[in-house]
C-alpha cells in the first residue's frame, strides 16, 4: 500500500505530547503518594479526539478505599457525598489541571465498583521504571541487558 490508501492508524489515546507526558509525570506522584493499584487514564481521551476531559481514575483497593474513606459506602458510589473523597478529588484534580494544562477529571474509585460499573479500556499512566543491578535479574534475562551504574 502507499501512503494515501494505506489505513490510519488508531491512536490508543488523543491527549498529545507534552501534556501526556506531564499528566505521566504527576501521576507518578499520586501513585507514590497512594500506592495501591495506581492512575489510570479512561474514557473519552481514548476513543476519540474531540474529547471534552481526561478522566483520570485512580484504583484503590477495597480495603485502604474503606480505611481512607471511612464514611463512604461503596456498593452505591454514595461516597461522591463524603466529605474526604471530595476534598481528596478536588485538590487532586486541580493539580494535575495546574501541571498539565488539561481538562482533568480525577476520582479515586474503589478497585471491585471500578471493575464492575467501568470495564472499559484502561491505560495505567505515572508507572515508573526502575533499573535493576546485576544479580537482581528475573532467570533467563540476560545480563547484557543491564545498564552499568
Amino acid at each position: 500500500m502507499n501512503r494515501t490508501t494505506a489505513p490510519k492508524r488508531k491512536k490508543f489515546c488523543y491527549v498529545g505530547p507534552p501534556a501526556i507526558f506531564k499528566l505521566q509525570a504527576a501521576c507518578q506522584h499520586i501513585n507514590d503518594a497512594l500506592g495501591s493499584f495506581g492512575c489510570y487514564v479512561v474514557g473519552s481521551c481514548l476513543e476519540r479526539p474531540d474529547f471534552r476531559d481526561v478522566d483520570v481514575r485512580f484504583i484503590m483497593e477495597d480495603g485502604e478505599f474503606e480505611n481512607l474513606f471511612p464514611a463512604a459506602f461503596i456498593n452505591d458510589a454514595l461516597w461522591e457525598h463524603d466529605p474526604r473523597w471530595l476534598l481528596f478529588n478536588i485538590s487532586i484534580t486541580e493539580y494535575l489541571r495546574v501541571q498539565t494544562g488539561l481538562p482533568v477529571d480525577f476520582q479515586i474509585q474503589p478497585q471491585t465498583f471500578a471493575n464492575e460499573k467501568h470495564p472499559g479500556k484502561r491505560y495505567a499512566i505515572g508507572l515508573r521504571v526502575v533499573a535493576r543491578e546485576k544479580g537482581e535479574l528475573a532467570p533467563g534475562v540476560p545480563e547484557t541487558q543491564v545498564r552499568e551504574p
